[in-house]
């Protein structure tokens, strides 16, 4: 792929914080997703000492725990994907994965997904890097909720992110709703355990309820 020379009429050094996606005037366009060429990239901060502390103080949209745990569903079932620091783990494309406390439901992308862990630097807290191919066409984005003992799904929506990835966080709270909505739903049909609700990322519009589920599991 060939690219434009690229010129700027400033100095460098009056605009390269910029270029830094972890400085403080531009990570904040990267609390949710932005579209970067052809990903989209997110930046969560791992703010919260104790589960308890989740949405307290409210400084970002999506603010992570140090004690959370990341799975993935896989061939032989729920697997735990450890984060390690400076470490560098892909979900394939199609993979359920769900992150502890974070999101309350199990996401599966058409794109494979980079995740990056940065630790804490001085005052600044740890960082996770998130970049995924931008979906294109008719890919989508699928918020699913499997029975957590036996791993049957239980329900599933699906957003066409693909044709305008923007949709995705209206989406997301659209299908949690609606999961949440009928207890039915948390009934696992095969096995007949009653499974936890389901929250969105954004946790500034948790409801009581979806809070209760965010410390949960």
């Amino acid at each position: 792929m060939l690219y434009s020379n690229l010129y700027v009429d400033e100095p460098l050094e009056r605009i390269a914080d910029d270029w830094n996606y972890l400085h403080d005037k531009v990570i904040k366009q990267f609390f949710g997703f932005k579209e970067v060429g052809d990903n989209v990239v997110g930046i969560r901060s791992v703010e919260n000492k104790k589960i308890s502390d989740l949405g307290i103080n409210k400084t970002t949209p999506i603010a992570l725990v140090e004690t959370r745990k990341n799975f993935e569903i896989g061939p032989n079932g729920v697997l735990e994907v450890p984060r390690h620091p400076f470490s560098i783990h892909v979900t394939r494309a199609g993979t359920p994965h769900h992150a502890q406390h974070v999101f309350g439901y199990w996401h599966i992308n058409d794109k494979d997904e980079i995740v990056l862990t940065l630790p804490p630097d001085d005052a600044q807290p740890g960082r996770v890097i998130i970049v995924m191919g931008k979906p294109k066409g008719r890919e989508t984005d699928r918020f699913a909720w499997y029975c957590e003992k036996c791993v049957t799904l239980l329900f599933m929506r699906e957003l066409r992110s693909g044709e305008d990835f923007r949709k995705f966080w209206a989406a997301e709270v659209a299908a949690v709703r609606e999961y949440n909505s009928n207890p039915k739903n948390q009934l696992c049909p095969d096995c007949g355990h009653n499974n936890p609700l389901g929250y969105s990322a954004m946790q500034p519009v948790d409801k009581p309820e979806e809070r209760a589920a965010r410390l949960q599991w």
